[in-house]
């Protein structure tokens, strides 16, 4: 009787139908399902994905890096719209630079919210959470904790002469006390609040010396206190017009300074791009009398 041979292409099966009702079914495997991935196919794959994981992940951190940054600008442009509706309120005089209670340097301070809620400005932005940038996250070297503040304020907004008192520079620098005084540097260049590192942060005042260019006194080439530069080199700020942004580092020191913890009241002298960092910082803090 003749052999009746049927192939299911498929499933690899082959039926040969025998004489009488005898069935023989061979079943093959085809010979790569057999074997798997070879050795050297799976690490080829691990190599592939490792260098894609490469390549997106320093885009990935710098899109985080750069979505802090944004958050942080939103905190200060809240900050500032509060500053000036307190100064609405108050007949044009500018929040005293006591404006918010509590020491950085102090572990029970440095740690206590509430604190936050007493300051003249909460009740005109009634939210903790915009008091502290989202990048800020390592111990101030002090009270060696992370603290609930980022921001402190130009000790030449209702402050005091950090020129004066520093650097002998008496009548150089006008503190100003209402919003109508501010004219050296005008509003739109006068720098209010600053993102200060958290070596430096400790009152509430941001003290960082005027240049003293254009005077008889000799000119300062150093930061006391410091701003960070923790948003990728740079730093953020806001102005008296209620406009905030952020100034790209030229220079490596403050990112030095940070990553060093090297506190506040630094007096070496900078020089190159640093110096050119610090001459923007201290032609937004004041400028001598005329001067614009």
């Amino acid at each position: 009787m003749p052999k009746l041979t049927l192939v299911a292409i498929d499933t690899n099966v082959v039926l040969n139908f025998a004489a009488e009702d005898e069935v023989v079914i061979d079943c093959f495997m085809d010979k790569k399902l057999k074997q798997g991935f070879s050795l050297i196919e799976l690490l080829v794959v691990i190599a592939i994905i490792a260098i894609l994981a490469a390549l997106l992940l320093p885009s990935l951190a710098a899109a985080k890096s750069e979505a802090k940054k944004t958050i942080c600008l939103n905190n200060l442009k809240q900050m500032q719209v509060a500053w000036i509706v307190y100064t609405d309120d108050f007949r044009d005089l500018i929040v005293d630079n006591t404006w918010v209670p509590g020491n950085m340097n102090s572990p029970a301070d440095a740690t206590n919210w509430m604190l936050l809620e007493e300051g003249l400005l909460y009740p005109y932005s009634p939210a903790t959470a915009i008091y502290k940038c989202p990048a800020d996250l390592k111990p101030n070297p002090k009270s060696l904790v992370v603290t609930v503040r980022s921001y402190s304020m130009n000790t030449y907004m209702n402050g005091y002469d950090i020129a004066a008192v520093l650097e002998d520079g008496q009548g150089l620098y006008t503190v100003q006390t209402k919003c109508s005084q501010i004219f050296s540097p005008p509003p739109a260049r006068r720098l209010v609040f600053a993102d200060e590192c958290e070596n430096s942060i400790d009152d509430c005042n941001f003290g960082v010396i005027p240049s003293m260019l254009n005077t008889d006194h000799a000119s300062v080439n150093h930061w006391n206190n410091y701003p960070t530069a923790r948003h990728n080199n740079a730093g953020t700020f806001s102005f008296a017009d209620a406009h905030a942004l952020a100034f790209k580092w030229t220079g490596q020191k403050l990112k030095a300074l940070e990553a060093e913890n090297v506190p506040g009241n630094y007096t070496a002298d900078v020089s190159g791009p640093d110096l050119n960092d610090l001459r923007l910082v201290q032609a937004a803090m004041a400028l001598p009398a005329g001067q614009n």
